[in-house]
C-alpha cells in the first residue's frame, strides 16, 4: 500500500512540474483514496488546488494534512499561502508563524510572512520578516525585492496624503476663527 501511495505522489509531483496540474491533482486524489492518512498526499493536493485557483479547497486539504501531521512546517506555510490568496492575511500570518515555530530557518515562510504583513500595511514587521528570510537565504532575489518594496511602501505611508489647497485655507481659516 505504501509503495502505491508513494508512486501516486511521485507521479503527481512529476505532473505538477510539467504544468499538468489537473493530472497532478488526480494523482494526489488517487493516493488519498488508497491512504486517506497520507499527509503528503493532502499537502500536495492543496498545492495543486492552489495552482488551479481553488484556494478554499486548498485550505481544506492543508487542514487535513495538518490534522494528520500537525508539525509539518511546509503544510503550515502552504496553508498561509492559500489564506493569503483569499485575502485572509491575519490567518495567513498565524499559519506562517506556525511554520516558523516548527522550522525557524524556513526562509520561504519568513518571506511569505513579510508579504502578508505588507498586505496589512505593517511594513516595519514585514521588513523584519524579510531580514530573517535574507539571513537564511541570502541568494533569494525575490525576498530582496519584497523588502525594497516594503521600504518604499513604508516611506509612502509616512508622507502626508495632502489636503487640497482650497481645503487647507478653509481649515486654516476655521482654526483662526476658533481663536
Amino acid at each position: 500500500m505504501k509503495d502505491r501511495v508513494e508512486k501516486f505522489i511521485t507521479k503527481g509531483i512529476d505532473f505538477a512540474e510539467l504544468g499538468r496540474t489537473a493530472e497532478a491533482l488526480a494523482s494526489f486524489d488517487a493516493a488519498i483514496t488508497i491512504n486517506p492518512n497520507s499527509h503528503l498526499a493532502w499537502n500536495n493536493r492543496g498545492v495543486a488546488l492552489g495552482e488551479l485557483g481553488r484556494h478554499k479547497e486548498a485550505v481544506d486539504s492543508f487542514d487535513k494534512a495538518l490534522a494528520i501531521e500537525p508539525e509539518d512546517a511546509a503544510a503550515w506555510n502552504n496553508r498561509g499561502n492559500a489564506l493569503g490568496e483569499l485575502g485572509r492575511y491575519k490567518e495567513a500570518i498565524a499559519s506562517y508563524d506556525k511554520a516558523i515555530a516548527f522550522d525557524p530557518e524556513d526562509a520561504a515562510a519568513w518571506n511569505n510572512r513579510g508579504n502578508a504583513l505588507s498586505e496589512q500595511g505593517r511594513y516595519k514587521e514585514a521588513i523584519a520578516s524579510y531580514d530573517k528570510a535574507i539571513a537564511f537565504d541570502p541568494d533569494d532575489k525575490n525576498t530582496f525585492e519584497n523588502r525594497k518594496n516594503a521600504l518604499q511602501q513604508e516611506k509612502q505611508a509616512l508622507i502626508p496624503t495632502g489636503i487640497p489647497a482650497d481645503k487647507k485655507k478653509r481649515k486654516k481659516k476655521r482654526l483662526q476663527d476658533a481663536g
